[in-house]
């Protein structure tokens, strides 16, 4: 399945990271004194992750909704800090693709909040990360064809890297697929052990 591989494209959640939104909710509460349930409809059903995402605002714009929403009153980073700590790296992961000998790159739907401060708050895979495009840079996100096409571009600038030279790894069926259509090779993650399989076959 991976022949011809010239660059492993990740996805970030539950892929690279492991991912425990509920962590982010408690210490919401904590912030707001406001209920989950009131959290989840103010900032995600509501539509405003996703257009956060989109690149709609900036990390400071976000703030000033967030606070506006929720009555919380950190600073930026504060909240950057809570944001991203949803995030926990998958250090086994990240040693499986590492191994590879390849050109990694990011390829996420994450907004600015986590963009933004990625280097300050994972360094460790921030070093093996530098080429990276996330959605609200893009200013689009998965699956919609313009993400994956303007990935497309930046890695063949980059690296001359083809559409079917690149494995897209991630742990969304919709978004495999939508990569597949563009004739990228995928892989849709179930863990560590699946991928270490794939990735040994290589050439």
């Amino acid at each position: 399945m991976a022949d011809g591989i010239r660059v492993i494209v990740t996805d970030i959640g539950s892929v690279l990271f492991e991912f425990d939104p509920e962590h982010r909710f408690d210490l919401l509460a904590e912030q707001t004194g406001l209920e989950r349930g009131e959290l989840e409809e103010r900032l995600f059903t509501s539509g405003f992750e996703t257009r956060c995402e989109a690149g709609e605002f900036t990390p400071d714009q976000i703030r000033d909704q967030v606070a506006d929403m929720t009555g919380f009153e950190g600073t930026t980073e504060t909240l950057s800090n809570l944001w991203t700590s949803a995030f926990t790296l998958a250090h086994e992961t990240l040693e499986t693709m590492s191994a590879a000998g390849l050109p990694l790159a990011i390829f996420s739907n994450n907004g600015p909040l986590f963009a933004d401060y990625f280097d300050e708050r994972f360094p460790e895979a921030a070093e093996w990360f530098r080429h990276r495009y996330f959605a609200c840079r893009l200013k689009a996100r998965k699956p919609d064809p313009a993400a994956y096409r303007q990935v497309e571009e930046r890695l063949h600038t980059a690296l001359a890297a083809a559409p079917h030279q690149l494995l897209f790894i991630d742990d969304n069926r919709e978004n495999t697929a939508a990569a597949a259509e563009r004739g990228w090779q995928v892989h849709t993650f179930t863990g560590p052990d699946a991928l270490r399989s794939v990735l040994a076959h290589i050439t």
